[in-house]
């Protein structure tokens, strides 16, 4: 499977706002390591603990005809699970006495993947990227398929990423966490983990389940869009004839890529499972709601959900042992969704405090007091440490750019837009008057409304950054009106952050409200500082001072 592997120097496309840079790796000065509380030798077992004790009790309560078993792997003791946490927190403490670790993180986004490794402090060590096959099929999703399709793409693109850093970092490595798209999904064998369906991409519909989803779930839930992993888990089970949840088994795009590296079945994250249907509001830990357990595919439900940032198990597999060599042992941490791995990477905490991530598709997410969930607005609520995160996503992104510039025309156009020309300012058309969130336009669609088109090409780009800029405004002006927390700032992440004036329009779109790039924009960076807080059992992802 061929995979371009790049570390060059910011490209071109990085610099017109489009695409993540493919920075090559950085060392930096090493500040001290921060040191665990004195709870800390203890608490990722605690957690584990309270786990898998919602899930024991979940499998062991007697089931009836209606509602089927959760898998196998949900109901593991909590003996089984402290034992396999006894030996992540016994790895995590002998490297943090060694006072050398460093943590990975891995983000698989829609066109390629990159890793970041931080050190005990947080300071990035180094970076790599990948670039997934070229694509050779248009897909259900409008994105396209790469050569070899998507699961083998991303498998090539973790191996060459592991592959590229340098042996001593890679035997530093203590702790690797994942995120991947959200709403991305895998059917795969429930024995070996592999793919037995090609994966069903985060904006692909599954509209011939929404009858169904829509009589079982409440209004207004999440799972109630085409577009949900719900929705797709339905559609597939009906068109496999209505069977085959003995054989097989659910996976988050994330959760496959983090089992190459363990090999243990049934495990997700809590961002990552909202999509599914999973409720981060119920109960002490989070939970299924009743109605999804008595679902007749119940047992193809990851059965772990845990909290981003907590210990899941050690590297496993044969592979992954050959590139993450740390003899005191590596542990992979749960993860994450990619934008909330951006949101984590600008290290926000205060009600009011947003990350907009600007990539190939818009994703919104904003710090809240309290949880608001709508899924005909497209907005829902992650729990991530304690705190809302309200938002949402829209495939109106950069990808609208990429399919009307190259390149080079983006950075000449974007040096020619004059914001302060008041008259043209004034003229500027919106392509998509009321959209919200969501992935309610096709790229067909999306495409089409592009009209009419100015004259000039600079006025043309202007038009699809504001148009762009108004979708993210009426976003945040909608949660708040639902009850989610005012925003007060927004920091960008991913491609867009590197654009200065679509920084300006998307400001002046919310009223003035600073609009700044993050100082760490890339995703991977976020769930390299979830590894480094699973490793040392911290309460938050955000580093010391």
């Amino acid at each position: 499977m061929p995979v371009v592997a790049a570390s060059s120097a910011v490209s071109i496309v990085a610099r017109a706002g489009l695409a993540s840079a493919t920075g090559r790796g950085v060392s930096r000065a090493r500040a001290p390591r921060p040191k665990p509380s004195a709870a800390a030798n203890t608490r990722g077992v605690v957690v584990v603990a309270r786990s898998s004790a919602s899930s024991s009790a979940s499998s062991t309560r007697r089931p009836d005809a209606s509602t089927p078993r959760l898998p196998a792997f949900a109901s593991r003791s909590i003996r089984e699970m402290t034992a396999v946490n006894a030996a992540a927190a016994s790895s995590s403490s002998s490297s943090a006495a060694a006072d050398d670790a460093l943590f990975l993180g891995l983000d698989f986004g829609t066109s390629g993947a990159r890793a970041t490794v931080v050190d005990n402090a947080g300071a990035v060590v180094t970076e790599t990227t990948a670039r997934y096959p070229p694509i050779v099929d248009g897909g259900k999703g409008g994105d396209g398929v790469p050569e070899g399709g998507w699961a083998e793409a991303w498998r090539g693109a973790l191996w060459s990423l592991l592959d590229r850093l340098d042996a001593d970092v890679r035997a530093r490595v203590a702790a690797v966490a994942v995120d991947g798209t959200s709403g991305t999904v895998l059917i795969v064998d429930r024995e070996s983990g592999e793919p037995a369906y090609p994966p069903m991409l985060y904006n692909e519909k599954r509209g011939d389940a929404m009858d169904f989803v829509c009589s079982v779930a409440p209004d207004g839930h999440t799972v109630r869009s085409a577009t949900s992993a719900l929705c797709k888990l339905h559609s597939w089970w009906v068109s496999n004839g209505e069977r085959g949840e003995g054989d097989f088994a659910l996976l988050h795009h994330a959760d496959w890529i983090a089992h190459l590296l363990h090999g243990v079945a049934g495990e997700t994250d809590h961002n990552n499972a909202l999509k599914l249907g999973f409720d981060p509001g119920l109960g002490p830990c989070g939970d299924y709601p009743a109605w999804m357990k008595s679902l007749p595919y119940a047992s193809m439900l990851p059965g772990n959900v845990r909290a981003p940032g907590t210990k899941v198990s050690p590297i496993a597999t044969d592979r992954a042992r050959k590139v993450l060599t740390n003899p005191s042992g590596c542990v992979v941490v749960a993860g994450t969704t990619d934008s909330i791995a951006a949101f984590v990477a600008a290290r926000c905490t205060t009600p009011g405090d947003a990350v907009t991530s600007l990539g190939s598709s818009l994703a919104l997410k904003l710090v809240s007091t309290r949880r608001v969930d709508d899924s005909a607005k497209g907005v829902y609520s992650h729990r991530l440490c304690g705190s809302w995160l309200v938002g949402g996503s829209s495939n109106l992104g950069g990808w609208l750019l990429r399919s009307n510039f190259s390149d080079d025309e983006l950075v000449a156009l974007t040096d020619k837009i004059d914001l302060e020309d008041a008259e043209k300012e004034s003229a500027v058309p919106d392509y998509y008057p009321g959209v919200l969130m969501g992935f309610g336009m096709t790229v067909k669609e999306a495409t089409d409304a592009l009209s009419p088109r100015p004259d000039a090409d600079e006025d043309f780009l202007r038009a699809i950054l504001g148009s762009v800029a108004g979708v993210e405004a009426r976003s945040y002006g909608e949660m708040a009106s639902m009850g989610a927390s005012k925003v007060a700032r927004v920091f960008t992440a991913g491609g867009g952050a590197k654009n200065p004036k679509w920084s300006t329009i998307r400001s002046r779109a919310m009223g003035g409200i600073p609009v700044t790039a993050s100082e760490f924009a890339e995703a991977s960076y976020g769930s390299a500082l979830l590894a480094r807080m699973g490793h040392y059992d911290l309460p938050t992802y955000v580093p010391e001072e």
